[in-house]
């Protein structure tokens, strides 16, 4: 169980460690490069940092909305598969809350005009669903082992 949290917070950092931390390192090392190629052509660090700064609106501004509708999808799938591929039975009955998570970011960045803090906030639901998801696939192994 430890081990599925581990290259979860891995994969939460930067999409990828997860996988070179399940040994995967083909997988990891591509998936890394697709992750700064995407963020770097959405424009998403900047806009972060601007967000943080107070600067909502330049942030969305800043977006280049083409590729940044990609990356929810992206950095939630590198998470569930570092989830999955961290233990030895998958327990694919997770999948539901990570596509929950994907989806709330993809509307997020469409629907972010009308949201508060919108990346932080975004982020935040998107990294929580993904931390329910990784607590479901683990309970349900932690039920078949004992």
């Amino acid at each position: 169980m430890k081990h599925r949290f581990f290259a979860a917070c891995l994969s939460f950092t930067m999409p990828g460690l997860g996988q070179i931390y399940n040994r995967d390192l083909l997988k990891g090392i591509v998936l890394l490069l697709l992750e700064h190629i995407v963020n770097r052509l959405s424009h998403i660090n900047s806009a972060i940092m601007l967000s943080f700064n107070g600067e909502h609106l330049q942030a969305l501004n800043q977006v280049n909305y083409e590729f940044a509708l990609f990356y929810p999808g992206f950095y939630t799938l590198c998470v569930f598969d570092s989830v999955l591929n961290a233990q030895e039975d998958p327990n694919k009955d997770c999948s539901l809350w990570f596509i929950f998570s994907g989806l709330a970011g993809c509307l997020g960045i469409i629907y972010g005009r009308f949201i508060p803090m919108p990346l932080f906030l975004v982020g935040l639901a998107m990294i929580c669903l993904m931390v329910i998801g990784t607590y479901v696939c683990s309970r349900g192994e932690t039920i078949k082992t004992t």
